[in-house]
């Protein structure tokens, strides 16, 4: 059994070599001086009016040459519960080196996963080893089985806001940006993919969301589109709904443990409710606000989260992707208590 090592000392890989064939790949570590913020500037020049964007960069090892690994074990540091824990650089690194060690050199099982090992007193980040991958836990360590696909997937996108994973324009030049490579992924699976929107505790949005799904029929899509909403929009008005292409879920609003009583965000986290949607393997979530212009089902060919971003590590959830999960969904509602809403801050300052 080969076995890679990423970010472990002689002692471990001394021991994991008693195993099987253990393989240490070395990588230069970022710089101490690149901070959380600058893969998440405020502002990026998305119009390229000026040089266009960027990201700082984070060095990854060359692989080139490296042989086929049966496995892939990583030490991730953890700094919790120090403030910031989760926003440290190097960590990410380590996350992301072990990530495309596995996706470019991992070995693919007969349903095209492959193996790691995370050993880290933190739970590794989500965005890259996701809850559902894990398939063991003993002490600090975590077993995952990834798809490798999916990883690979995942490592070509820009880590941070800092650069759009889909340019408006083609670089160097003023054409508009080419989507034609993602057409194949498109229609592949289509009847797992959906549109989505969100209604709770008032009827208010119920003639835009009506808006919504005629402006993305008329877009061309012919993905299903799902509604959820919870007992304040009365019968008449989903009649219509129903009747301008939405299909109907019914909920139970989830509170935001940090509203005020009877603010206007007080059961913002019901939209966390879309990742019980486990009847579909992608969603695109659009604010009831909001009208198709175009048809927007390239949107399914990115991963979770693809979003807008809106300052720094903010993002817009009016249009997002996401992939259903109920392992996600139990993970984000103990997380409710920890988050502290951006609104809240402004508000309290």
């Amino acid at each position: 059994m080969r076995i890679g090592i990423v970010n472990m000392g002689p002692e471990e890989e001394f021991d994991w070599g008693s195993i099987g064939e253990a393989v240490a790949v070395e990588f230069e570590h970022v710089s101490g001086n690149l901070e959380w913020k600058d893969l998440f500037p405020e502002w990026i020049d998305e119009e390229e009016e000026n040089e266009g964007t960027s990201c700082p960069e984070i060095p990854m090892p060359d692989l080139s040459s490296a042989e086929e690994l049966d496995v892939v074990v990583a030490r991730i540091p953890c700094r919790q519960p120090e403030s910031g824990w989760n926003r440290d650089v190097f960590r990410l690194q380590a996350h992301l080196v072990a990530a495309r060690l596995a996706a470019r050199r991992g070995r693919r099982d007969g349903s095209g996963k492959v193996r790691v090992a995370v050993k880290s007193e933190c739970r590794p980040m989500m965005e890259i080893f996701r809850c559902d991958d894990v398939v063991g836990r003993e002490g600090e360590w975590w077993m995952f089985e990834v798809d490798g696909e999916r990883l690979e997937e995942k490592m070509e996108l820009p880590v941070g806001s800092c650069m759009l994973s889909m340019p408006l324009w083609q670089k160097g030049n003023n054409e508009a940006y080419d989507l034609s490579k993602f057409g194949d992924r498109q229609v592949a699976s289509a009847k797992k993919e959906a549109y989505a929107t969100v209604l709770h505790s008032s009827d208010l949005y119920v003639c835009g969301a009506i808006v919504l799904a005629q402006s993305i029929l008329k877009s061309g899509s012919t993905r299903d589109l799902i509604l959820l909403h919870d007992a304040s929009i009365p019968q008449p008005k989903l009649l219509a709904l129903s009747a301008a292409g939405w299909k109907l879920r019914m909920i139970t609003r989830i509170r935001n443990p940090r509203a005020e009583k009877n603010s206007y965000n007080e059961y913002n986290y019901s939209k966390l409710r879309l990742w019980q949607l486990t009847d579909y393997h992608k969603l695109i979530f659009i604010d009831a606000d909001i009208i198709v212009l175009r048809n927007l089902d390239i949107l399914f060919s990115f991963p979770q989260i693809t979003a807008v971003g809106n300052d720094g590590v903010i993002f817009n959830s009016g249009i997002m992707v996401i992939e259903p999960s109920n392992c996600t969904f139990k993970t984000l509602m103990k997380r409710r208590y920890d988050v502290i809403s951006y609104m809240v801050v402004i508000k309290g300052s």
